[in-house]
């Protein structure tokens, strides 16, 4: 027994599929025995958020969190991307490696999901005791063998503030180089925190995502687009963090500089073809991926980007690609109008399908 339903992409015709299992199918193929109204909706794979923490209910948990709560925290926190139609999710790291357990959590009740373990940084170069700390001469020893690439990704901290001095920048480009180099033969990809200025560093070792990036160059996103690498500006963060630090302070006054830079240079990456992707770093409830794709529109992505941004890149980038065709996992999400047309649309979807079942329909 099988549901049809119709597809309308936002750049697309109308055309039918069936739901049979948690697969689509041809209508023709299979018995329909109902069907699902969805002629009048526009449809997207799913939303993605590219930088989330799965074990953490928001920064408030980075101060002492114990196994047992990220423990408790991770089924909860899948579960409300799925429940906000967000079925791809990349965890850039947590306080251990126990973030890979997101691996082993029923496919049925959460995203598609990669994840880094153990965020790595040295000794005062980033929130005390959280994650592991691995001083620069140890980087590649560390990562060659015992940072796990099991979730596919390795998260490394390449810039934070030092008391009465400012940014300072964790590990050489040589050492990020090298760092990089041991991951990718190992098949997984480096994603790199820099909120000041070890961006062009982290990009000239050759990393795949740059996490937050404030002072990229357009130098720096020639070279991303080039070889393919992401950037994840995490605006709706860096507008927290901001909020947090106060404008009149010298961090507050760095990220208002951060942000005038983000505005000048996310019409830039789209020009020349960074793969943009939405992340939140719990700056907004888990599942609210729309919020962040809203901002990449404020600050100079067009409609259509902004949207790709919070869904179709991350399935692309990831090689999650989610084609709406027969064959392929029963993923889609619909809505009342034109994601393309409206960024905001994003944030009220209408019928929830995660592996052939509603989850939400409204």
């Amino acid at each position: 027994m099988a549901t049809h339903i119709t597809i309308r992409p936002p750049d697309g015709d109308r055309y039918d599929l069936a739901i049979d299992g948690g697969h689509f199918a041809e209508p023709a193929s299979v018995e329909v025995t109902e069907t699902l109204d969805t002629a009048h909706l526009w449809a997207l794979p799913g939303l993605a958020d590219a930088h989330a923490h799965l074990t953490m209910t928001s920064t408030r948990d980075i101060a002492g969190i114990s196994e047992e709560q990220m423990a408790t925290n991770l089924p909860k926190m899948a579960w409300a991307h799925v429940n906000r139609g967000v079925l791809l999710i990349l965890d850039k790291g947590a306080n251990t490696d126990l973030s890979l357990t997101a691996l082993d959590h029923d496919a049925d009740l959460r995203p598609e999901v990669e994840v880094a373990g153990a965020i790595i940084h040295p000794q005062g170069g980033y929130m005390p005791g959280f994650g592991v700390e691995i001083e620069p001469d140890d980087l590649v020893e560390y990562v060659r063998t015992s940072a796990s690439t099991k979730g596919g990704w390795v998260k490394i901290i390449a810039d934070w503030p030092r008391k009465g001095i400012g940014p300072v920048s964790n590990y050489t480009v040589d050492q990020l180089s090298e760092a990089v180099d041991v991951v990718h033969r190992a098949g997984a990809r480096v994603a790199v925190h820099t909120m000041a200025f070890a961006a062009s560093d982290a990009v000239a070792a050759g990393v795949d995502s740059i996490e937050h990036g404030p002072f990229l160059t357009p130098d720096d996103l020639g070279v991303l687009a080039a070889r393919g690498g992401a950037w994840v500006p995490t605006v709706v963060n860096m507008l927290d963090v901001l909020d947090m630090l106060g404008p009149d302070s010298s961090g507050g006054k760095l990220f208002a500089r951060g942000l005038a830079t983000m505005r000048e240079n996310l019409p830039i990456a789209e020009e020349l073809g960074v793969t943009v992707l939405a992340g939140t770093d719990m700056a907004v409830p888990h599942g609210e991926v729309s919020i962040e794709a809203a901002r990449l529109h404020e600050y100079g992505l067009t409609a259509r980007a902004a949207v790709r941004a919070a869904s179709t890149n991350a399935y692309e980038y990831t090689g999650h690609t989610k084609t709406l065709a027969p064959g392929s996992i029963a993923d889609v999400v619909f809505f009342d109008e034109n994601p393309y047309e409206d960024v905001a649309v994003l944030q009220h979807p209408r019928i929830i399908v995660r592996r052939g079942t509603v989850i939400r329909s409204l």
